[in-house]
């Protein structure tokens, strides 16, 4: 993967002179969070992309990220976000798109951040600034008869959604027996029609995908610590990822997501959605 950034991102110093708060711009989005006249940003002279705005790359990702309305992002990393614009006077600007597009959006200078259960991974750091750890879901496989191994994995024909971590790791383990999609969609719907026989990916939305498909008879079972499969050997973290121009905004939502923390509201988000508050507390920062 190349260190250097495409030419649209060489425009991102000019475009963080401009700061939120003042006012909300032209063609936002109705409904959208934004800013009022008496507004007080939570961290002053915050730089995004555009003035009063903060630009959101954005798929659905039950329940990590779903928008069903201009300007409103909601789920387990939605609300996060939806939170700190308020707390940071600033508008929503939601960009939908593919997954595999989101972290090249932030890191070209599209978007000032993206959400959908990005785990930070060694590789994501050399492109983006990674934030502080928002949740914490352990990679899992959900299949009709419980498959908990690698090498059990390795048996079955298996489809992914293009941006799952570690599936570089994935296609060098099964090869011609891994399908890739654009979207954890298609990927249910193909394993609900029996086209494949199982699917890697987060715990909680793995659990929140076979609701939303109302699909029975499956199980979501962790993956076995294995060294051939990294994401294995530690829980993944998602985060929020911001261009590695603007380490401000990055610093920023950090410390706002150690505050929700420290108050609670991160355990009432995840109860919010019927899951267990404690995977709002991840461990330590790490990087598969």
């Amino acid at each position: 993967m190349k260190k250097a950034l495409p030419l649209a991102a060489l425009t991102v110093a000019a475009l963080l002179a401009l700061t939120g708060c003042d006012s909300t711009p032209p063609g936002a989005a109705a409904g959208a969070t934004g800013a009022t006249k008496d507004c007080t940003p939570r961290d002053a002279d915050l730089k995004t992309i555009s003035t009063g705005t903060l630009t959101v790359a954005q798929y659905d990702y039950v329940p990590f990220s779903m928008s069903d309305a201009p300007g409103k992002l909601t789920g387990l990393e939605g609300d996060v976000l939806t939170k700190f614009a308020q707390a940071e006077c600033l508008t929503l600007q939601i960009n939908k798109g593919d997954a595999a597009a989101m972290i090249t959006s932030v890191s070209t200078g599209r978007a000032d951040t993206t959400l959908g259960s990005w785990y930070r991974t060694a590789e994501r750091a050399k492109v983006v600034r990674l934030s502080a750890p928002v949740v914490t879901s352990p990679l899992s496989v959900v299949s009709k008869n419980e498959i908990a191994t690698v090498d059990e994995l390795e048996k079955a024909k298996v489809g992914v959604g293009h941006g799952l971590v570690g599936v570089d790791k994935l296609q060098a383990l099964l090869g011609s027996s891994l399908k890739l999609y654009q979207n954890d969609d298609a990927v249910y719907d193909d394993l609900n029609a029996g086209r494949i026989n199982a699917t890697v990916g987060g715990f909680i939305a793995a659990n929140q995908y076979l609701k939303k498909h109302d699909m029975t008879g499956y199980e979501v079972t962790v993956l076995q610590s294995d060294e051939r499969l990294p994401a294995t050997v530690q829980p993944g973290q998602t985060n929020f990822p911001v261009n590695l121009q603007n380490a401000e905004l990055g610093e920023a939502i950090d410390s706002y997501i150690a505050e929700l923390r420290a108050s609670g509201e991160l355990d009432k988000i995840a109860e919010k959605y019927g899951l267990d508050p404690k995977v709002m507390h991840p461990a330590a920062p790490n990087l598969l």
